[in-house]
């Protein structure tokens, strides 16, 4: 599920990116195709109306219950040390319930958030990539694509060019941090947030407390100190392509990693074997994988070449080509199984 905040048909998300479907209807370029489609660089403000994320008015209330008084008619009692956040709903007008906070959140609003993330991009280059509102309003993202993308060089010269974007997490019900982190993952969808997080490169983290301004002046620091961390990810990927490794070391990870030696009956283990043979296969044999071929980080692309591209999906032998790949393609935005497999490969195939 894309888990995008929808109220009376309007859906909270805006997108810089746009397609056109066949029947000459312009969308969003997000897989769940909701939202606004703007079709260029956002400018703050821009994104904030695109999306129907201004004027929330994050707040929070005592939280109080209604009980039987003594002489049977209702009254309130406040529940001590707790409150409620609400917010105002821009596309109707009403008043949601959205968590239960305690005496030291503090809200931090969708305008301060965004504007962070505006203050960026006017220094860096960069520009507003999506927005969006989750969970009934619960959470919120907002995404820019930096200007500088990660570049590997293959050991046959060739080079690979992997885009990265700066995301703020946002919670609005007390369930989390505000989270500023940079990846190779663009977000637009909450499946694709859990994607950026496992994958994040640099990341800051800040509970809901103090001063909502202090603390955001604190973000834009603490980013200034780490903004050019997407070269940790690069040298991550680059150890990986220094690390040598023969077939046989290979042919183990994906064993362990695929968990043969844990299958519980024959079937299962001889599925678990056919998937690291196919996976083996296209280590040895994959176009996108030969520049690597040898080394650690090959191991790991193959991995991922296997979800994103060849790992069935259920029902593909009676469905058609073209749906089996919008399957396969939105499992791999969907799928936390992947997504932890992915994280799990990129970590294993470095030596211990």
């Amino acid at each position: 599920m894309h888990d995008i905040d929808i109220t009376d048909g309007v859906a909270a998300f805006a997108d810089s990116r746009t397609r056109q479907l066949a029947n000459g209807e312009t969308v969003t370029d997000a897989w769940h195709r909701l939202g606004t489609p703007v079709g260029h660089a956002m400018t703050v403000d821009e994104a904030l109306d695109a999306a129907h994320m201004r004027g929330w008015d994050v707040r929070k209330v005592p939280l109080t219950a209604k009980v039987p008084g003594p002489d049977g008619e209702d009254i309130e009692v406040t529940v001590p040390g707790k409150f409620a956040t609400l917010r105002t709903n821009p596309v109707n007008g009403k008043v949601e319930a959205l968590g239960v906070v305690g005496n030291h959140w503090q809200p931090f609003q969708n305008e301060a958030t965004t504007a962070l993330l505006g203050d960026i991009t006017e220094a860096s280059g960069g520009h507003i990539e999506t927005l969006a509102g989750l969970d009934g309003g619960r959470r919120t993202f907002v995404t820019m694509v930096m200007p500088d993308w990660m570049e590997l060089k293959g050991l046959d010269g060739s080079v690979d060019k992997t885009s990265l974007y700066l995301s703020i997490f946002n919670w609005h019900d007390g369930g989390g941090s505000l989270v500023a982190n940079i990846s190779p993952v663009r977000v637009v969808c909450a499946n694709t947030q859990r994607m950026a997080e496992s994958m994040a490169v640099s990341r800051v983290a800040l509970r809901h407390t103090g001063d909502p301004r202090a603390r955001m002046a604190e973000v834009r620091n603490l980013l200034g100190l780490t903004f050019k961390l997407g070269d940790t990810y690069v040298a991550e990927c680059e150890r990986r392509i220094a690390q040598s490794l023969d077939n046989v070391k290979v042919l183990d990870i994906f064993t362990g990693l695929f968990g043969v030696e844990g299958a519980t009956t024959e079937r299962q283990k001889n599925s678990r074997i056919e998937r690291v043979n196919t996976v083996m296969d296209l280590y040895q044999t994959s176009p996108t994988v030969k520049p690597f071929y040898g080394t650690a980080f090959g191991a790991y692309n193959a991995v991922t070449e296997y979800f994103d591209h060849l790992a069935p999906v259920t029902g593909e032998a009676k469905m058609e080509a073209e749906e089996a790949a919008i399957k396969r393609a939105q499992r791999t935005l969907l799928s936390a199984e992947v997504s932890d497999m992915k994280a799990k490969a990129f970590a294993a195939v470095m030596p211990a």
